[in-house]
This record gives C-alpha cells, sequence and structure tokens, in this order.
C-alpha cells in the first residue's frame, strides 16, 4: 500500500461514531427518500429490482443497507428496523445469510470473486457505509483499479438459488453495477428478467448512464439528491458543509485535509501569477517542483486546479450561493476572475484535464506540467 493510499485509509478511519446500525434513522439526511422507501414498502409496490442512483458521498449504499435490514427485519417498526433481533443483529455485522453483496474487486487470483473480499468489505462498511470508490481501492487495490468479474454471475445464481434461510425475503445489493464487465452485467440482465421468488435487488449507482439499458429499463430508478446543507452542518460546522455541496466525504475530507487544500492552492495560486507575466523559467520549476511530489499528487493538484477554475470564473455571476470556495480561497478568486472569460474557461478547463489523462497514461510529468503552464500562458493575459 502507498504512503498516500494509507493516508486515505487513516482519514476515512475517522468517520467512525455514528454508524454503529445500519438502520435508516442514523444515515444523514434524505428524508424525503427514505419516506418514499418506506411508502413503497408499506403500500406493497416495493420492485424486485431498485436503482439508487447519486453522486459519491450522500448516502446511496447506507440506504441500501437499511432497506435491506427493514426487509428482512422480523420485527419492523413503522418507520425502521427494530434493530433488536437475530436478523438485525446478524445484519450489524454483515453476516445475515440472505443478505448478499456484490461490489468491484481487483485481480489476486485467476477468476476472483467477492467473497474473497468479504472481509476487507465488512471492516469498510462498519466503519462508516460512506466511502468512495477510491477509497475501497485504495484498501484492497494497492493502485490497481477494480471490476466485477464474470464469474460472479455464478456466484450470483447460486447464492440466489437458495431459499431464504432465516425469513421471507433475500436481498442482493450491487454497489457500482457500471464495473461489471460484459459477460457478467448479461448474466445479470437474465436474473432481472426473471427474478427469484421473494428477492430484491437494490444496485446503487454513481454511473447509471454506463449501464446496459437493458438493466437500467428493469429496474425501478430513484435519484438520491446531496445531503442537504442543513443536514450536514450540525457535523461539519456551516462553511465546510457549503463547501461540500451535499457530499459527505467530501465534507470529513475537507476537515481532515485543510492543510493539503492549501497547499494545493498555494501551486494553483503561484501558477497563475507566472503564466499571467509569461515567466517561463519561473513555470518549468514549478513543474520540477510539482513533479517532485509524485503522480498521485500531480493529478489531485489537476483535479484541484478544474475546481478553483470553475469557482473564479463563476465570480462573474456575482451569486455567493453559487460558489464553493474555501476560506483561504476567497480573497484571490475574485482578483483571478477577471483573467477568465467565456473565450478562454473551455480551453483552461480542457487543458488541465487533458493533463490529467496524460499523467495517468505515464506521460513524463515534469513535460506535462510544463506543457501545461506554456498552453495557459496562450489565453491567460
Amino acid at each position: 500500500m502507498t504512503p498516500q493510499n494509507n493516508n486515505n485509509l487513516q482519514i476515512y478511519s475517522t468517520f467512525v461514531g455514528r454508524f454503529s446500525s445500519m438502520q435508516f434513522k442514523n444515515i444523514i439526511g434524505q428524508q424525503a427518500i427514505k419516506d418514499r422507501l418506506m411508502g413503497l414498502i408499506k403500500e406493497n409496490r416495493l420492485p424486485h429490482a431498485l436503482l439508487l442512483w447519486g453522486n459519491e458521498g450522500i448516502g446511496k449504499l447506507a440506504l441500501a443497507i437499511a432497506l435491506a435490514q427493514y426487509l428482512l427485519c422480523e420485527n419492523r417498526q413503522d418507520i425502521d428496523a427494530c434493530d433488536e433481533c437475530l436478523s438485525c443483529k446478524q445484519i450489524k455485522k454483515l453476516i445475515h445469510p440472505d443478505l448478499h453483496f456484490v461490489f468491484p474487486i481487483v485481480k489476486k487470483t485467476t477468476e476472483p470473486i467477492c467473497d474473497d473480499f468479504l472481509e476487507d468489505w465488512r471492516e469498510m462498511i462498519t466503519q462508516s457505509p460512506y466511502f468512495s470508490y477510491q477509497q475501497w481501492m485504495d484498501k484492497i487495490g494497492d493502485g490497481k483499479q477494480g471490476q466485477i468479474y464474470s464469474r460472479e454471475s455464478e456466484e450470483i445464481l447460486r447464492k440466489l438459488n437458495y431459499k431464504s434461510f432465516q425469513g421471507e425475503f433475500k436481498a442482493m445489493i450491487i454497489w457500482l453495477p457500471e464495473k461489471m464487465n460484459a459477460i457478467c452485467a448479461n448474466k445479470l440482465l437474465k436474473l432481472l428478467e426473471e427474478p427469484p421468488e421473494k428477492t430484491y435487488f437494490i444496485l446503487v449507482s454513481e454511473q447509471p448512464e454506463q449501464l446496459l439499458t437493458t438493466i437500467s429499463s428493469r429496474t425501478q430508478m430513484i435519484h438520491v439528491p446531496g445531503i442537504a446543507t442543513e443536514d450536514l452542518q450540525p457535523i461539519v460546522g456551516e462553511e465546510i458543509a457549503r463547501v461540500a455541496n451535499g457530499n459527505y466525504i467530501k465534507a470529513m475530507l475537507m476537515q481532515q485535509q485543510a492543510g493539503e487544500s492549501k497547499t494545493y492552492f498555494d501551486l494553483y495560486r503561484n501558477l497563475m501569477l507566472m503564466v499571467v507575466r509569461h515567466d517561463v523559467l519561473g513555470v518549468k520549476q514549478w513543474a520540477e517542483q510539482l513533479h517532485e511530489m509524485g503522480r498521485e499528487e500531480m493529478k489531485n493538484f489537476l483535479q484541484y486546479a478544474q475546481h478553483i477554475t470553475r469557482e473564479c470564473f463563476i465570480m462573474h455571476f456575482g451569486k455567493r450561493e453559487l460558489n464553493y470556495l474555501e476560506v483561504h480561497e476567497q480573497d484571490f478568486a475574485p482578483k483571478f476572475a477577471r483573467f477568465l472569460s467565456t473565450d478562454n474557461i473551455e480551453f483552461i478547463m480542457e487543458t488541465f484535464a487533458k493533463a490529467v489523462t496524460d499523467i495517468e497514461q505515464n506521460g513524463n510529468g515534469k513535460i506535462v506540467l510544463f506543457d501545461t503552464g506554456l498552453l495557459l500562458m496562450t489565453k491567460i493575459k
């Protein structure tokens, strides 16, 4: 595990304390979605396949687990699971025999399956069900990218062919189904067309447009919005809640990484000062400095640069509620905004995005960063 990945997991491990139970009441905000799910159950209209979709950090996985717990609870209350019966106690530990999970994994064996990573998965969720794909990869992947492999379809079929062990229903939660390879996705489609009796599929997606349309069309799609600022505010404070824009993961990272954000901001400000002055030598030295920080830090900076450029450009509209700036960015943004316009903003954003792609494809960091600075000089004057 790289030092950066280890640091990310240390930050993730601070997301604890409020998630000792998987009940609806422990999910941050999202009352409208909770009410909608409970309404579907009470009216006996819950579909056999549900697709919860939206951005990361908003509680989709937490909602899926709370829904599964309610379905499997032996003593359902009016608005939540009892949290006391055997089923609820098993779900707290993620060991209920009728609750199954599918999620992206990495290839450590010839034909990997999710059960190979089940202990890591349980540990991740019991710490907090609010985590990102990248945080999960940091835990299991050691720099690799995750996928749901073809053999998983056989495991899904095997598990769902059994009758329920303890109660009336079975639940299959598929986290990030867009990571399925084609073979697995096509076999899932057949299951959704002819679902096993009393089985509920709960898909949790961040990019539903990447799913087979034949899969998404066989689910009831529910968009989960960002967490309301007023629901985040008691946890992280007013300013971070506003800047986090509904993303609990981002809010927690902002609390932990205030110093890192300041570092990226200083790098951005220095770059733009040299770009405006057409200081070619300065940009070359800047590129060398950032390159020494490593490939992941270069990518993180370039992604931050896209964010802060957007925020500076939005200053033109004069509406504070549209801006998501941290305290140390607020003096700089209005001053730099005058160098941005509709004539150059698209080019600047594309330049940063291309640099990220080049770094990901193992381009020479110093050359990529130096070229980025030179390109910006042609449009920022």
